[in-house]
C-alpha cells in the first residue's frame, strides 16, 4: 500500500468569495462592531465611530488593540482562539468587510506595545497576484499610550445617500444592552446611537429569569405594546452574550394578528448560532428547550395579547349596532309569525308583550305570579366560575317562554381559542344569558362582528326554546333561521 499526501490549501479565489456570504450592509458591520466589543476593557467605555460616505466605510474604536500575532490570526479563514466572546467563528471580519467592498485595510496599535500595524486586502491584486495565502504586513512605531483598531473598506459593492441612517437604527437595535448598560457608545456620521425607548402597557410589563432543566438560565422581559403592529413589528429581540441575533422573533408565540402587541427581550448565551449569526441553530437541543419553556412563561401574556386585539374590535359602533338588532329580536319574538310558528311545541307558548324596548325589573316581578316564580338552576349550562363579567350596561330585552317574561343579555367574553364559538346559561324563567367567544378564531376571521354577535344570539335562544318545550333538536335550525328573518325585516322596515 502506498501512502501519499494531497494539498487541501483552498483555491486562492475562496477569499473574493466570502463577500457573497449574504450579508447585508447592517450585518456586515455589526460584526466589526462585534470584534470590538470581543476587545474591550473592562473597566471603560468603548467608544466605536462609524463613519459612511460613497468613498468608504470607517469603523474605528479604542478597544485593547492587536499585536503583530493577533493581526496574522485575524486574516486567517476560520481561526479563532475566542470562547464565549461575539466573534467565536474567524470569519467574520474578512466576510463582513468583503461583503461591503473590494478592498479593506487594518490599522491596528495594541495598548502594550509601540507598534502599530496595517494590512491591505485588495481583490483585483488577490487575484493578479501569485504569492499564495499572504499578504504584507506594515509595521511602525506608535506612542505607547494609544490603543485602536481602525477598519477601512473601500470600492463599495453598495451604497445609497441614507445608508447611515439605516446603519444607525440597526445598531442602535442590535446593541442596545451595551449601550443603555453605558458600557459601549457607537457613533454613525457624528450621530450618536440612542434606542428608542418601546411604548408599552407598563402593567404589563414582566422581567423573568427560567432555570432549565440543565441548570442554565435565561431571562428577560416582556410586555404589551401600547398599539399593535399589523406589519409583524412585535415579538422578541433575542440577544446572546450581549449582541442582538434576531429581531421581532416569534420564538414559542407564533405570528398572528390577535398576539401582534407582544414585545419584549430574551437573553439565550448558551444556544448556538449559524456562523452568520444571523439566526439560532433551531434543530439544536438547546433552541427546542427553550422553545418549550418559554411557551409555558408566555401562556398568560399570550391569553391577555388576544383579549386586548378582541377588545379593539368591539368599538362602540359594534356595540351601538348590535344593540339595534337585539332590539329587533326582542320584537320579532312578539310577531304573529312567530307566535304561529311556535305554538307547535309541547307546553312552549310565546306571548305578545309590549313593543317597547325597556322592560324595567318591576314590569317582569309583576308579571310573574308568585306561584310560578322560579329559582335559577343550581348548576347552569354554562359553569358559574368560567361566566365572564359583563362589560357593557344594556337595555333589558325580554321574550315569553312557558308564559313568562325572560330577558336575554348578551356579552362578547373571553372563553378560550379551544372553547365553542358560543355559550349560554338559561335560569328557567329568568334570563339567558349568551356569551361570545372572541377567542375563537372565528370571530378574529370575520369582518362583520355584529352579525357574527346576532347568529350566536340567534342560535342560543334557539337552543333555550327548542329545550324548554321538549322537542327533536333538528327544530333548532328552523326557529333560528326565523328570527333572522324577522329581526332581518324588522331592520330594513319591511
Amino acid at each position: 500500500m502506498i501512502i501519499k499526501t494531497i494539498d487541501i490549501t483552498p483555491d486562492t479565489s475562496l477569499m473574493p468569495k466570502l463577500g457573497y456570504a449574504g450579508y447585508n450592509p447592517a450585518q456586515a458591520i455589526a460584526e466589526l462592531v462585534d470584534n470590538s466589543i470581543d476587545e474591550m476593557f473592562d473597566d471603560r467605555e468603548l467608544q466605536v465611530a462609524i463613519n459612511i460616505d460613497g468613498e468608504a466605510i470607517t469603523v474605528a474604536d479604542n478597544a485593547k488593540g492587536m499585536t503583530e500575532a493577533s493581526v496574522n490570526n485575524a486574516m486567517k479563514l476560520a481561526y479563532s482562539e475566542k470562547q464565549g466572546k461575539l466573534g467565536e467563528f474567524g470569519l467574520g471580519l474578512k466576510t463582513a468587510c468583503l461583503s461591503l467592498g473590494e478592498e479593506f485595510t487594518i490599522i491596528t496599535k495594541n495598548y502594550l506595545t509601540q507598534k502599530e500595524y496595517r494590512v491591505t486586502f485588495n481583490e483585483s491584486e488577490w487575484k493578479c497576484a501569485n504569492a499564495g495565502w499572504s499578504l504584507q504586513l506594515y509595521e511602525s512605531s506608535a506612542p505607547t499610550d494609544d490603543h485602536y483598531t481602525v477598519v477601512r473598506i473601500k470600492r463599495l459593492k453598495k451604497f445609497n445617500p441614507n445608508l447611515h441612517n439605516y446603519i444607525k437604527s440597526d445598531l442602535e437595535k442590535r446593541f442596545s444592552p451595551f449601550i443603555n448598560d453605558g458600557r459601549v457608545k457607537i457613533v454613525v456620521n457624528k450621530k450618536t446611537c440612542a434606542p428608542d425607548p418601546i411604548e408599552i402597557i407598563e402593567s404589563s410589563k414582566k422581567h423573568f429569569v427560567i432555570s432549565l432543566s440543565s441548570g442554565i438560565k435565561i431571562s428577560g422581559w416582556y410586555g404589551l405594546l401600547k398599539q399593535g403592529s399589523n406589519k409583524g413589528l412585535y415579538g422578541f429581540t433575542t440577544f446572546r452574550r450581549g449582541r442582538m441575533i434576531t429581531a421581532y422573533d416569534k420564538i414559542a408565540i407564533g405570528e398572528h394578528p390577535t398576539i401582534s402587541r407582544i414585545v419584549g427581550d430574551i437573553h439565550l448565551d448558551h444556544v448556538p448560532v449559524t456562523t452568520a449569526k444571523r439566526e439560532f441553530e433551531k434543530s439544536s437541543k438547546e433552541y427546542i428547550e427553550v422553545e418549550e419553556a418559554l411557551k409555558e412563561e408566555l401562556r398568560e401574556i399570550v391569553k391577555q395579547a388576544r383579549q386586548k386585539a378582541s377588545e379593539e374590535k368591539i368599538t362602540r359602533d359594534v356595540i351601538e349596532r348590535l344593540q339595534t338588532w337585539e332590539d329587533k329580536i326582542a320584537e320579532a319574538m312578539n310577531s304573529e309569525e312567530f307566535r304561529t310558528y311556535t305554538t307547535k311545541f309541547k307546553g312552549l307558548q310565546i306571548q305578545r308583550i309590549n313593543r317597547s324596548d325597556e322592560v324595567s325589573e318591576t314590569d317582569v316581578e309583576k308579571r310573574e305570579s308568585p306561584e310560578n316564580k322560579a329559582e335559577p338552576q343550581k348548576e347552569p349550562e354554562l359553569n358559574k366560575d368560567r361566566t365572564p363579567k359583563e362589560t357593557h350596561k344594556k337595555k333589558r330585552r325580554v321574550i315569553r317562554i312557558k308564559g313568562k317574561n325572560v330577558e336575554f343579555k348578551h356579552q362578547f367574553a373571553h372563553l378560550g381559542v379551544e372553547e365553542s364559538w358560543k355559550r349560554w346559561n338559561y335560569y328557567a324563567g329568568k334570563v339567558i344569558e349568551i356569551f361570545t367567544n372572541t377567542d375563537f378564531p372565528a370571530f378574529e376571521a370575520t369582518r362583520d362582528k355584529v352579525f357574527y354577535a346576532v347568529m350566536s344570539i340567534a342560535e342560543s335562544i334557539s337552543e333555550v326554546l327548542v329545550k324548554e318545550a321538549e322537542e327533536d333538536l333538528s327544530n333548532i335550525n328552523e326557529v333560528k333561521e326565523l328570527i333572522l328573518r324577522k329581526s332581518a325585516e324588522l331592520q330594513q322596515g319591511i
